[in-house]
């Protein structure tokens, strides 16, 4: 064999090996998609938007391992399509669909909230204009995320950023957005490590 031939073989070789590399590392990657989970439809119009930021939320709610990702996902989104008590008694007014566009559970598992190209919702007043919001579930003010809880959101992070075109230093809380405590302090106090 010639010295080009053995050095276009070698290049065939490495570049092969990388091509495999970067399809069992995609592998490692999954997002649980709408049909999934047996999303419902949307219950009304939404507004279309173009993905510009990240914002970190949590559920506010005490984890619950023992319930599936996709019941979490079916709970929250009949929750969300109509008018529902909160907490403080005020009653929150139907949304379209769930108000994020991605979903943590305490496993790692990652699921599609709402289509990534709608405006999402939000209890508080902030422009949703743009913000991609991805939801980790815990109360992170009283509880800690969970190793495989971050593990996931990096992941999910990197893969938004590289698909969507947009910068990790978008990301911030929804404090940052609004006047509230979300996402709690044991996730808000490491958001700087994602950037």
């Amino acid at each position: 064999m010639s010295y080009i031939t053995k050095s276009i073989a070698l290049i065939v070789f490495l570049w092969s090996f990388s091509i495999s590399a970067q399809k069992s590392n995609k592998k490692d990657f999954v997002i649980l998609k709408r049909e999934d989970w047996n999303a419902k439809k949307a219950v009304m119009e939404m507004k279309l938007h173009k993905p510009q930021f990240i914002t970190i939320h949590h559920t506010g709610m005490p984890q619950k391992p023992e319930l599936s990702i996709e019941k979490k996902l079916q709970a929250l989104q009949n929750f969300s399509q109509k008018n529902s008590p909160m907490a403080d008694g005020s009653i929150k007014k139907a949304w379209a669909d769930v108000p994020y566009h991605f979903y943590i559970a305490t496993n790692g598992k990652i699921a599609e909230g709402r289509n990534i190209n709608f405006q999402g919702d939000s209890n508080t007043n902030y422009n949703l204009e743009g913000h991609v919001l991805i939801v980790v579930e815990g109360d992170f003010n009283k509880e800690k995320v969970l190793p495989q809880q971050w593990e996931s959101l990096k992941e999910l992070i990197a893969f938004i950023s590289s698909e969507y075109d947009i910068s990790p230093k978008t990301i911030s809380g929804h404090r940052d957005q609004a006047e509230t405590s979300c996402p709690g302090n044991n996730i808000y106090q490491k958001l700087s490590e994602l950037k």
